[in-house]
C-alpha cells in the first residue's frame, strides 16, 4: 500500500458527529465512543455497551453531544436497533452495534456517512476518544498499517507519537481520513505489546468494509464510495467453482508472493465457464466487504495443505485474506474514460479538482492492488492499457484479464506493462511448481505405501509431475518464445499445474489425517489396555478389547469402524476402572 504525499488541514470542531456513551443509570458512566449517522442512530462497538460476563447490551445508555455544545451529564436515551446488535465472537470479530436515539439530536449536531477506503500503508487519521478524567475529549493521531484482527477484519493504526497512544474508552470512536475528511471506520481495540525489552503500542480500527458486511441497515443508507469489486464481477463465496486451480493462482498473485510479478496477466475466454466462475468467487472472497465473516489465508476444505505444505514451504489455499484485493474494473464496453473515473472513486479521488481525471491519477494515484476484467473488451482498450500503465509506474500491483488471445492489447500490454524477462520468470516459476508438485506427489506415494497395511479405503495418488515436466521442457524450446501468443500458453500450463499441485496436496493431506488417526486409537487403545492389565476385568470388556485391537492390528480397516470399536471399549474400560476398589485412584495405585 502506498504513503498520501500531502496532508489537507482538517477542522475537528466541524465534526460535530462525533458522540460519548455513558451508563444510562446513576453513576453516568463513561463507556465510550460513537458516531451519529441519520435517522437518529449511533453506531459504536458492541464491547462498549455489553453487560460484564454476557452477550447481551445494557437495556439502553446515554448519549452525549459534546461537540455540539452539549453539557457534561446531559444527552439523549438510546436503544440498540433490533437486528443490528453483534456480540464480539470468540475471535473477536463482529462487535458492532447500532443505537436509535429516542430523540433527535441537537440542531448543531451533524450526522455523517462511512466511506470506503482501501488501507493504504502510513496514511494519517485521527478520531478522539473520551477517558473518564478528561471530560472534553482526548484527540489522537494514527497512521494506518497492514490489514489484521479476526480474520483480516481490522486494520492496525499506530499512534503518530506516544501521547497519540489509545486509551480505554477511545472505542466506537470515529476514525477520520486526515486528506479527504471522510470518517472510515471506528475504533476497536488497543494493544500494548513487550518486544525486545521495547514497549510498542497500537490499535485497531473497524474499517467501513466491516462495518456494513456486519450492519445491513448501515450498507444500505448510510456508506458512501464504490465497492471495491462491483456486482458484475461477484459470485456467491459459498459455492467455490471448480477451476480451484486458477483461484489458487489468484490467491497467490493476491498475497503478493515474492515469484509472481507485480504486473500479470490472465486469459478467461467467454466459453470458459469455470475459469469465469473461480474468477468471480474469488474476488469476492478477497473483498472484506463481501467475504464470508471469518474469511481467512490458508486451507478452508480446499485442498490446500495447511500451514506448511509436505516440502516445509508455506502451502497457500485458494481462499484468499479478506482485504488482499483493493480494487477490482469491469471494463468491458467502458471508454478510458469511464475506467479512470472508477478507479479514481476506488482511489478516493473522486472529489472535485482543477485537472481532469487521467491527469489526477497520473499525480495521486495510489498504490492499490488492482484487477482489470475484459480489458480487451474496453472501447479503445490499447488507450486504456496506456491509463494502467500510470498505475504501474506509482507503484501499483494490476492483474490483466483478458477474454481474447489476439488482442492489440494484450501486444500493448507485454510492450509497456510487462518486464522484458516476465516470460522467463513465469516459466522458471513453472518449474518450481512442478519441482514442489513432484516431492509432493513422492510423499504422498510413501505415506500410502505405510497406510495400505493398516487403512482403508485410501485415495489415489496420482502422477501428473512427469508430463508436466515434459510440457515446460516443450514450453521451454518453444519457437513462440518471443511472441505474445507465448504468454497464452505459460498462463494456462501454470494454472494446470496450480491444480495438480491442489490434488496432490489435498491427498497428501488426507493420507497424513489417516494414519494419524490410527496411531491415536492405537495409542489410546494401548494406554487403557496397560491399565487394566493388573485388574481383572469382565468378560464383556475384554470382548470390547479383543474387537477394537482386531480392527487395529489385523489388516486395513476403515477409520469410522475403528473409531466406534475403541470408543466402546474405552467407555467400557472407564467404567470397569470406577468400579474397581477406591475408583480409578485405587486402579493407578
Amino acid at each position: 500500500m502506498g504513503e498520501s504525499n500531502t496532508e489537507n488541514n482538517f477542522r475537528t470542531d466541524q465534526e460535530t458527529w462525533r458522540v460519548r456513551l455513558r451508563s444510562a443509570d446513576r453513576a453516568k458512566q463513561v463507556l465510550g465512543a460513537g458516531v451519529l449517522l441519520g435517522d437518529g442512530l449511533v453506531l459504536t462497538c458492541a464491547h462498549v455497551i455489553r453487560i460484564p460476563g454476557t452477550d447481551e447490551h445494557l437495556p439502553s445508555v446515554t448519549v452525549e453531544f459534546p461537540g455540539s455544545g452539549g453539557a457534561a451529564g446531559t444527552g439523549l436515551r438510546a436503544l440498540v436497533e433490533p437486528r443490528h446488535w453483534v456480540p464480539r465472537a470468540d475471535d473477536h470479530s463482529g462487535d458492532l452495534a447500532l443505537l436509535r436515539l429516542a430523540g433527535p439530536p441537537p440542531a448543531a449536531a451533524r450526522a455523517t456517512t462511512l466511506h470506503r477506503l482501501p488501507t493504504i500503508w502510513n496514511r494519517r487519521v485521527h478520531f478522539a476518544g473520551y477517558p473518564s478524567r478528561i471530560t472534553g475529549g482526548k484527540w489522537s493521531e494514527a497512521l494506518i498499517k497492514g490489514n489484521g484482527g479476526p480474520g483480516d477484519e481490522w486494520v492496525q493504526i499506530d499512534p503518530v507519537v506516544e501521547a497519540d497512544t489509545l486509551m480505554r474508552r477511545f472505542s466506537g470512536a470515529g476514525v477520520v481520513d486526515n486528506r479527504t475528511g471522510r470518517v472510515i471506520g471506528i475504533v476497536v481495540s488497543k494493544l500494548d505489546s513487550e518486544r525486545d525489552g521495547a514497549h510498542y503500542r497500537h490499535g485497531y480500527m473497524i474499517p467501513t468494509a466491516t462495518v456494513i458486511k456486519h450492519l445491513q441497515l448501515v450498507r444500505d443508507r448510510y456508506a458512501t464510495g464504490r465497492q471495491v469489486v462491483p456486482q458484475t464481477l461477484t459470485a456467491d463465496p459459498a459455492t467455490p467453482g471448480p477451476d480451484r486451480g486458477f483461484a489458487r493462482w489468484l490467491t497467490r498473485w493476491l498475497a503478493g508472493e515474492d515469484t509472481m510479478a507485480d504486473v500479470e496477466i490472465a486469459f478467461v475466454r467467454e466459453a470458459d465457464k469455470d475459469a469465469a466462475l473461480a474468477l468471480r468467487t474469488t474476488l469476492t472472497l478477497a473483498d472484506r466487504e463481501r467475504s464470508p465473516r471469518t474469511s481467512v489465508a490458508g486451507p478452508v476444505h480446499d485442498g490446500s495443505n495447511g500451514p506448511n505444505g509436505p516440502d516445509g514451504h508455506n502451502g497457500q489455499g485458494s481462499v484468499p485474506r479478506a482485504g488482499s484485493l483493493d480494487l477490482a474494473v469491469d471494463a468491458r464496453g467502458k471508454t478510458p474514460a469511464q475506467v479512470a473515473d472508477e478507479i479514481a472513486e476506488g482511489m478516493g479521488l473522486d472529489g472535485p479538482g482543477p485537472q481532469p481525471m487521467p491527469e489526477r491519477i497520473a499525480a495521486d494515484a495510489l498504490p492499490l492492488t488492482t484487477v482489470i476484467e475484459g480489458l480487451d473488451e474496453a472501447l479503445r482498450p490499447v488507450e486504456t492499457v496506456e491509463l494502467l500503465h500510470t498505475l504501474a509506474r506509482r507503484g501499483g500491483r494490476l492483474l490483466l484479464v483478458f477474454r481474447r488471445h489476439d488482442s492489440p492489447a494484450l501486444d500493448r500490454t507485454r510492450e509497456l506493462l510487462l518486464d522484458p524477462d516476465h516470460p522467463e520468470r513465469r516459466l522458471e516459476r513453472i518449474g518450481l511448481r512442478i519441482g514442489r508438485l513432484a516431492r509432493t506427489e513422492e510423499l504422498a506415494r510413501d505415506l500410502r505405501r505405510r497406510a495400505m497395511s493398516c487403512v482403508c479405503p485410501l485415495p489415489s495418488v496420482s502422477r501428473y509431475a512427469p508430463d508436466l515436466e515434459l510440457k515446460a521442457v516443450r514450453l521451454a524450446a518453444d519457437p513462440e518464445r518471443g511472441a505474445t501468443s507465448f504468454l497464452v500458453k505459460l498462463s494456462y500450463v501454470e494454472r494446470t499445474v496450480e491444480a495438480a499441485l491442489l490434488e496432490a496436496e489435498t491427498g497428501h493431506r488426507t493420507l497424513a489425517r489417516q494414519l494419524a488417526r490410527h496411531q491415536e486409537l492405537r495409542g489410546l487403545l494401548d494406554a487403557y489396555g496397560a491399565r487394566l492389565a493388573a485388574h481383572r476385568i469382565t468378560e464383556a470388556v475384554a470382548q470390547e478389547q479383543r474387537e477394537a485391537q482386531r480392527l487395529l492390528t489385523g489388516g486395513p480397516c476403515e477409520p469410522a469402524e475403528a473409531e466406534g470399536a475403541v470408543d466402546r471399549f474405552v467407555r467400557a474400560a472407564r467404567t470397569a476402572l470406577e468400579e474397581l476398589p477406591g475408583g480409578p485412584e485405587g486402579a493407578r495405585r
